[in-house]
């Protein structure tokens, strides 16, 4: 029997992910820096992050000594695209997989956003939940509105002052 996508488990992610600094999140690389803690000098990808949280640890994530690779309950991704893996974590399709845990250009706005990375990350997450009706307009309004980092509601109506 297939289960679909694990939607609160995606919500986790997004909430681990938002509470990261803008600076320690670079897509592409698992990990790019390694610093002397994961508070200072780290700098993951979403999907690295995720595998060094407690609460995906737990699950079976982990995260290569040299940063290269992920696992899921000790099975190597193989193809050194975390896609794969994350698929299984999330019981998400592939290609879905790929979409939110690909490179920056796999991402709908693309890498001409001006996005940070994370922000890239978190809005292509949040339209992935919309589509699958994950998110009411209550939850959604919070989200546009929690500062001083928020996007804008329409960020192509912002003009230069």
């Amino acid at each position: 029997m297939e289960t679909g996508p694990d939607f609160e488990l995606l919500k986790d992610a997004y909430a681990i992910i938002d509470g990261i600094p803008e600076t320690a999140i670079a897509l592409g690389m698992l990990r790019t820096a390694r610093g002397e803690t994961l508070a200072r000098g780290t700098i993951c990808s979403p999907a690295g992050w995720l595998a060094q949280h407690p609460a995906f640890t737990a699950l079976g994530l982990s995260l290569s000594d040299d940063g290269s690779h992920l696992a899921f309950r000790d099975e190597p991704s193989g193809t050194g695209s975390p896609a794969r893996v994350m698929a299984r974590v999330f019981a998400l399709p592939e290609a879905d997989a790929d979409r939110l845990f690909g490179d920056r250009e796999t991402y709908t706005l693309g890498d001409d956003s001006g996005l940070s990375d994370k922000r890239l990350w978190l809005h292509e997450v949040r339209e992935y939940l919309k589509e699958h009706g994950q998110i009411d307009e209550e939850f959604e309004e919070r989200l546009e509105t929690r500062g001083p980092f928020a996007e804008p509601m329409n960020s192509s109506e912002i003009r230069a002052i």
